[in-house]
């Protein structure tokens, strides 16, 4: 065997490993019955039995994520991909022309030009990446249905759409399970790029139904609600159970502090 014959099968060789670890930890999926959390800001509760916690990606340590996976938890980093943050250590990487309108309710927030497929890339690889070295399982990108805001962009469904399946591909490249978040309106169209689902408010907002897709599909939902009013929990327990989903109930600030869980 020559040496050149000899390189170009080592080469191919690494390649393989390289494509059978990859497919090995993009192979996990999460699953319905898994106890789920989500935490993003201080103080968190670590402790409390969860199958599956989602983090804030920047204010996770690799060692907090070790502890939980030393617990048997899975976990997802939260990563807002619709929405420019000014205290984010990135946020210097947004070229302004990206940036759009305030995000209603949140002063520290502006929507994002998500037709700047290039620029955003060079951004949400670096997201991706640090999700993947920290040792997360799965991403969740938020505010991923800008197109149904006033964001400052002419953005219609079919950008969102591009948009939202891009970022699932994006996320697979690092062997990351991946949700999508809320675009309840999108979710048929949707469904098929995505491992699972996590929905805020909907059952307070009489937007669940198209939850059943998932759900038909046999994916997780994962439904957060924010209120402590025992008859709205117990109405909304009863929702959920008929629509086979998970609900927990936070306060909307999303810290260690959890109000409930149907049973």
């Amino acid at each position: 065997m020559s040496k050149r014959v000899g390189l170009a099968a080592v080469l191919i060789g690494l390649l393989l490993l390289t494509a059978g670890q990859v497919l090995a930890a993009s192979s996990w999926k999460p699953d319905q019955r898994q106890l789920f959390d989500i935490q993003l800001t201080t103080p968190f509760n670590l402790v409390r039995p969860v199958g599956l916690i989602e983090l804030d990606l920047f204010d996770t340590s690799p060692e907090q994520i070790k502890t939980l996976k030393a617990k048997g938890a899975r976990t997802a980093c939260y990563i807002n991909a619709g929405a420019w943050e000014s205290w984010r250590p990135d946020a210097d990487a947004y070229p302004k022309k990206l940036i759009g309108r305030a995000f209603s309710g949140w002063p520290n927030e502006r929507w994002v030009d998500i037709r700047e497929r290039d620029a955003l890339g060079r951004i949400l690889d670096k997201r991706l990446e640090l999700c993947q070295r920290k040792g997360f399982d799965a991403v969740d990108f938020d505010n991923v249905d800008g197109y149904a805001n006033q964001t400052g962009f002419p953005l219609n469904a079919k950008d969102q759409i591009a948009y939202n399946r891009w970022l699932a591909d994006e996320a697979r490249r690092y062997g990351l399970a991946v949700a999508l978040r809320n675009s309840f309106e999108l979710v048929p169209e949707l469904v098929q790029d995505f491992d699972f689902l996590v929905a805020e408010s909907c059952f307070s907002k009489n937007a669940c139904e198209p939850l059943k897709a998932f759900r038909e599909a046999d994916k997780p939902v994962f439904v957060v609600e924010y209120t402590n009013i025992r008859r709205k929990m117990d109405r909304f327990c009863q929702d959920a159970r008929e629509l086979d989903v998970q609900l927990i109930f936070k306060t909307q600030s999303l810290n260690g502090k959890l109000h409930a869980r149907c049973p």
